[in-house]
Formats: structure tokens, sequence, C-alpha cells
């Protein structure tokens, strides 16, 4: 390995209180149309491939979530029309892996959800293109899948809203703005089952990501800046102990498997961060809602975050290859259900990994193409064991090159730890349930 390597380590307390739920907190299991649109049909080497046919299929399965009328890409691939006018840039996305945005490498953990195209399906496309990207038949043309609009999970029973609309300007991108919402619930608080967010312009809102405020500090935020909400980046401006779902294209809710005890502590508030583009030429109005769902148990295992996180680091300005690496242990037995990766926007990748007491190193991620604007929670297929002893650790590789396009500062500077959109950050969240105590 090549560059500087730079270490650091959480201490376990620390890690159970920064944890933040669910940094985009996408539950990647949800199925988010009425039913998953046949897969492309079966060709041989001498089958014209045609959109009607075998194209559309793809972009149904994997595209349209977000690429249809109405919602935050930035053209629709619903038609013959739309892909053809698309084809060649279509196909660099498909070929670079650039989308559809899963940036997990396979044999890195076992994730549901899993949206990543099959060599199979890339081929497909390209071989439509260059075949000279013909429409095919009126009658191979499968019916539009049916997405779903309002609540996905049920009626919440409880709805937490924005105070007052937010305007998105027109011609804007990379707009982050955190809204602190107070939560109103009975006696000493209450347990969720299910937590769903519900974007008020799907045109302007890439994504949310929702924090819980124990101490009033987002107020103080919000009163010292002029508007609805105040400018947040890197997260909310305080430490969190957690958060309350979130949404992304294709991720509308987060339910928490049965028996898990996930409670709102009394007294909090949630802010929640939205962040926005739009590159419209009129201004754009949101007002972004929370839906939460209760129950009363029976509880027999609590959630329970695990965080890796390394501080005071300096990435030296020019360098092509730093290295950072974070370290947390894991003092109770604990069942891994997803794992988040967060960095800035010059890192490069991130591998995530549970070093097990046995001495096996257990891959949990790895990212080998870090993009901070698709920054995904994946779920596991099957919880993940990390007995007591085990360490969880966090390589961090940042390029503060000149080459790099993604570098914010032309010339490169020195860039150290922190929150700042400037700073870099190297940390990696595990969620997890651990068996309430007095239970087996």
């Amino acid at each position: 390995m090549t560059g500087a390597v730079i270490r650091g380590r959480t201490r376990y307390a620390r890690a159970v209180k920064g944890f933040l739920l669910a940094l985009v907190l996408l539950a990647a299991a949800c199925q988010t149309a009425s039913a998953p649109p046949a897969p492309p049909a079966a060709t041989t080497a001498d089958e014209r491939v045609t959109f009607n046919n075998q194209v559309v299929r793809v972009f149904q399965r994997h595209c349209q979530e977000c690429h249809r009328p109405g919602e935050v890409a930035p053209f629709a691939l619903t038609t013959y029309r739309d892909a053809y006018a698309r084809r060649d840039d279509i196909v660099d996305a498909v070929r670079s892996r650039y989308m559809p945005p899963w940036k997990a490498v396979p044999g890195h953990g076992d994730f549901t959800g899993v949206r990543r195209l099959s060599d199979a399906e890339v081929d497909l496309i390209a071989r439509w293109v260059a075949d000279g990207a013909t429409e095919g038949e009126p009658h191979d043309l499968p019916a539009p899948p049916k997405f779903p609009s309002g609540w996905t999970l049920g009626t919440p029973g409880a709805v937490l809203a924005m105070e007052e609309p937010f305007t998105v300007p027109p011609r804007t991108r990379d707009v982050y703005r955190c809204f602190s919402i107070p939560i109103r619930v009975p006696g000493d608080g209450r347990f969720i089952r299910a937590s769903e967010v519900l974007p008020g312009n799907r045109k302007v809102v890439h994504h949310v990501v929702t924090f819980l405020d124990l101490t009033g500090r987002s107020v103080e935020l919000d009163r010292a800046e002029p508007g609805p909400g105040y400018t947040c980046f890197g997260g909310p401006g305080f430490d969190s102990p957690g958060g309350l779902g979130g949404w992304a294209p294709g991720y509308p809710g987060i339910e928490i498997p049965p028996g898990v005890a996930w409670r709102i502590p009394p007294g909090a508030r949630l802010v929640v961060q939205l962040h926005y583009n739009n590159p419209g030429d009129a201004p754009e109005t949101d007002v972004t809602r929370i839906g939460l769902h209760f129950t009363s148990g029976p509880f027999d295992r609590r959630l329970h975050g695990v965080l890796a996180s390394a501080w005071n680091f300096v990435i030296p300005a020019g360098a092509p290859r730093t290295t950072v690496v974070a370290r947390t242990d894991v003092q109770e037995d604990l069942e891994a259900i997803a794992v988040h990766a967060h960095m800035h926007l010059i890192g490069r990748a991130m591998t995530v990994t549970a070093l097990l007491p046995s001495g096996r190193r257990e891959p949990l991620l790895r990212i080998d193409d870090w993009d901070f604007d698709w920054q995904l929670l994946y779920y596991f297929k099957r919880p993940v064991a990390l007995p007591a002893g085990t360490i969880v650790e966090a390589e961090c590789v940042y390029d503060n090159s000149p080459g790099n396009l993604r570098n914010p500062s032309k010339p490169p500077r020195v860039v150290r730890s922190g929150f700042g959109t400037t700073d870099e950050m190297c940390q990696a969240r595990v969620l997890s349930t651990a068996r309430l105590k007095g239970r087996g």
C-alpha cells in the first residue's frame, strides 16, 4: 500500500453515544413497486435486442424509481423516446457502474435489495445501442410498474412535519438544510416499530437524513440563521445518539425486526437534514413529513450502534493516496443487521471489516468508488454475529490530488478531520441488536 497510513481508535462509550442510527437510513429491503416486472427476455447471439422486448424491463427493475416524471433524476427512462435520446450516456453509466447507484463491491457482505446490474444486463444494454437502439414491436412492451404514492407502510401513528415550507431557489445544487421538529409523545417515551419519510417535493429532494437532538442545540442553530432551518453539511452540528430513519429514491421506510426495542427519549427533537437539487428555472417549495409507527412489545432485544471513527488526522495537500484506519471494540455479543460508510468529498474508497476473537476476518462492506451523494445503509440478508471482543475496523482512502475532479479545493489544500464541507471524516457504522439484560 502506498501513501500515508493514519490509525485511530474509538472508545466504546463514544461509539454508542455518537452512533447516528441511520445516516441515509435506507431500508434496502423495501419493495417500492406494486410488483417487479418480468426480467428481460433471454436472447441469443443472433436475436435482435429491442427497447420494448428487453431493455425497458431492465429500466423498470432498476432505474424508473428515480428516472420517471416528477422524481429527482434529471431525465426519465419510461419511454423509448426518453431512452433513445440518452442511449450513449446510458451505456457509459452502466458500464462504469456509476448507475444504478449501488456502491458495495460483491463478495464483501451479503446484502438485500441489491441494485447492481448483472454483467448480462449491462451487455444487453450495450448490445441494444450497438445494434441501432431500435424500439421493437408494440405488443412486446410490458405494462408500466405501479409505484406507490403517499405512505407505503400504512397510516402512521404520529406524523412529524417541517413547521413551514422551505423554498429551493432555481438552478441550485447541493443545498443541505436542517429543520428542527419537536417530537411530542406521551409519558416516558414510545417504542417505534417503523419509520417512514415522505418528501413533500420529490422533484428537488435528493435524500433525507434524520438525527435525534436531546439537548435543544438544533433550536439554537435554527435561531441563529434567518429563514426556515439552518445550513448543515456533514452532520446536524451536534453529537446525536441516533435517528428515526431517512429517505432516498427507492428506499422509503425502515422497519425493525419484531421484538427489538427502538425508543424515543422523552423531550427529544428530530432534526431532518434534506439534500436539495433544483435544476429548473422556477423556485420549488417543500414540506417533508415523517410518519412513526408504534409498538408496545414484547421485546427481547434492543437496537445498538457501533461506530468506528477516526479523528485528529491530516491529509497533505496534493497527496494522491492517504489511508486512515479507525477501530472500535465490541464489548458485548451483538448481531449486525446493517452497515454504513461515511466520508466527505475527497474520499476514494473504504473497507469495513470485523476482526473476530477467533482470528477470522469477516468482511462487512467494501466501496471502491466512493461518492458522497450516494451513501446507503446496506442491510445484511442474515444477521452477522459480532461476539464480545470483536474489533470493527474501517480503512478509508483519500485522494487530495489536483487530478481528483471531486476535490472542492483548487489547488488542493491541507485537509483535516471535521464536520465542514471541505473537512473529512472516516466513519463506519454498524447497526446491530443486543439482547436485553435479563433475557437469556
